[in-house]
Formats: structure tokens, C-alpha cells, sequence
């Protein structure tokens, strides 16, 4: 097995380079698209806009998710003072969105202009105190847009109007000592993973792969995306915090999430395949995290459930994670890919 870590941080920067709010995926699906064709798989689209993939001909009794979608918001006030007052697209709290630089998208996705997301108060010149007691919540978030005209009448002119598409910008930084910093992280350092690991291996004809768009929405899976799967490998991010037991520099393996415990026997084929190739892994418990898997669950498919993460630090936020856990969770998939069930 060659894994290329230069092919998998390369994919990682193109992806986390192109915007893609929860339904407005359009554009990655293109990137992802393309990128599976040159190594040699076939996709194709749902009506809502997630892909699916397989080797020509395949016969998919297994599958690999991972989500597209990222965090993002919606414009939904024109304010009298030249900002625009935006909610949230997927979970996530205010006081993370403060100091992100965003693009505005029309309809199509073009985009409109750019800008920052601050505080309504956000100089201590001018509010002193009054902006260390301002709540940390969405009603007190404006965007503030890089255009000269920003009355209303303004805006509505240069197309901007209630509804416009809101997207963070990644700033992505890479460092030397092998962090990459960057909003949404999750998930698309595991779809990178994912592509060196097929790069790597191939995708076997019994595997389908499955990447949804509206993970973050809560309703990542529908049947159509696992008819006749009945195991899913679901790959996302595992958070770094207090009484967590990610592993920073290897692969983290959940057994219970929101929804209760991931499925034993897929399950223990993770384990297992770790300690096979001495891949540096531990297990761990989320007690406030939701998967594509757990939504095909809920809707009562009957799939065998296992969670693979890369370990990062500030999810939902200012995301960083080691290259090492990347390589390692690109070296589980890759071993996960060619094995049969058993």
C-alpha cells in the first residue's frame, strides 16, 4: 500500500478552496466528480444533489460516507444601517462566526461581493464594556460587506436580497510542524482521505461511495444512497476536548454517539483491521455528535453502523488537526476498502 500525502493534502486544499453550505454543494460534487472519473470510478446524482460512486459494473453490498456539506448561513434582514442581519446554516454557535471572512452568493452561486461577520458591537472605541457583555448568539451578528453602497435600495440594486447565500472562507494554514488550520475540516480533510486511500488501493466492485449534502442539516442519508448496502463505514471528524479520548496523531473509533452505540461487529472490524496494520487508533464515545449513519438508522434501514474520525481540535470552528491522523485514517480506509465481510 503507497499512500501520497502530497496527493492527499493537495486534494484537501482544492476542497476546502470551494464553497459548499448544506444544499448548496454543487460545485464540490463537480470537483469530486471529476476527480473520481480521472481515478476511475463511475458517479452519479441524486435529485437533492448528494453523489454516489462505484467501480464500473460494481455490485455494492458495503459503502463510505462522507459528508460534503460544511456550515455556513443565510441573510435574512437588509439592516437601515448597511449590514445584513444572517442565521446560521447547520449547528453552530454565534461566538465562532465572529471575525470569519464570507463570501455572499446570488441564486446560482455567484458570488456577490465579501465581507466579515462581527459583533453589532464590535470597537471598544466606541462601546468600551458594552461589547465584553454582548450575548454570543445570532441576533447580535451582522455582516458587514466590502461595497461603498450598502443603504438597502443599495444592496437590492447590486442583487443582494433576503435569502443570499452566505459562505466561510477556510484560511487554511498549513504549518511546519504538520497542523493544518482551517475552517471546515470537517469533513472535508475526510474526503480527501478518502480519495488517497482510493488512489491507493482502487474501490473494489462490493463498495459504494456515498457523499451526502446535508450532513449538518441532520438528514444526510436516504434510502436510495444505501439500497442494498448493509454496511457503512461513516468517516468524520472527532473532537479534541475535556473528557475526550481522541487521538490526535491516529485514527479515533466511535462506539456511542447521540443516537446510541455504533453497530459491534462493524465496529470491531475497525479495531481489528488497526491492530492488523499497526495503526495508532483509540475509542471513543460522543455523546453530542450525529452522523450520516445515524440518519439512514433513524429512517430505519437496516445497516450495520461504524464511525471512523480523524482527530481535530475546535470543531465547528477553528478546526486543526495533525497530518499524522490524516495519513492514519487514509491507511484504515485503505485497509477497510479491499477487506471482506465477514
Amino acid at each position: 500500500m503507497s499512500l501520497d500525502t502530497h496527493y492527499l493534502e493537495k486534494q484537501l486544499l482544492a476542497l476546502l478552496a470551494i464553497p459548499s453550505p448544506s444544499l448548496h454543494t454543487a460545485a464540490i460534487a463537480d470537483h469530486l466528480a471529476d476527480e473520481l472519473t480521472r481515478l476511475g470510478v463511475v458517479t452519479r446524482r441524486t435529485a437533492r444533489g448528494d453523489l454516489l460512486a462505484e467501480a464500473p459494473g460494481g455490485a455494492a453490498r458495503r459503502a463510505i460516507t462522507a459528508h460534503m456539506d460544511t456550515l455556513g448561513a443565510m441573510v435574512v434582514r437588509l439592516k437601515d444601517n448597511g449590514r445584513l442581519a444572517v442565521r446560521p446554516i447547520g449547528s453552530w454557535n454565534a461566538r465562532f462566526a465572529d471575525g470569519a471572512r464570507v463570501k455572499l452568493h446570488d441564486e446560482v452561486g455567484e458570488v456577490l461581493a465579501t465581507g466579515t461577520l462581527l459583533p453589532i458591537k464590535a470597537s471598544g472605541h466606541v462601546y468600551n464594556e458594552a461589547v465584553d457583555r454582548l450575548p454570543a448568539d445570532w441576533a447580535h451578528i451582522e455582516l458587514r460587506l466590502d461595497l461603498v453602497e450598502t443603504a438597502p435600495a443599495a444592496l437590492r440594486e447590486q442583487g443582494i436580497e433576503v435569502g443570499a447565500l452566505v459562505s466561510v472562507d477556510s484560511q487554511p494554514s498549513v504549518t511546519e510542524s504538520g497542523f493544518v488550520n482551517a475552517r471546515h475540516l470537517d469533513n472535508k480533510a475526510a474526503i480527501a482521505c478518502l480519495l488517497a486511500a482510493i488512489r491507493a488501493v482502487g474501490l473494489p466492485d462490493d463498495v459504494r461511495l456515498v457523499f451526502s449534502c446535508a450532513e449538518e442539516l441532520g438528514v444526510g442519508i436516504s434510502h436510495v444512497m444505501f439500497d442494498g448496502i448493509d454496511e457503512v463505514l461513516n468517516l468524520d471528524i472527532a473532537a479534541q476536548g475535556e473528557g475526550q479520548n481522541v487521538c490526535h496523531h491516529g485514527v479515533t473509533i466511535a462506539m456511542l454517539d447521540s443516537l446510541g452505540p455504533l453497530h459491534p461487529v462493524a465496529t470491531r472490524r475497525l479495531i481489528a483491521l488497526c491492530r492488523e496494520q499497526q495503526i495508532p487508533f483509540t475509542r471513543d464515545c460522543f455523546p453530542y455528535y450525529y452522523c450520516d449513519g445515524d440518519a439512514a438508522a433513524k429512517a430505519g434501514l437496516d445497516v450495520r453502523n461504524a464511525l471512523a474520525c480523524f482527530g481535530a481540535d475546535a470543531s465547528h470552528g477553528w478546526e486543526r488537526v495533525h497530518r499524522d491522523s490524516l495519513l492514519a485514517l487514509s491507511r484504515l480506509v485503505s485497509a477497510w476498502l479491499p477487506a471482506p465481510q465477514g
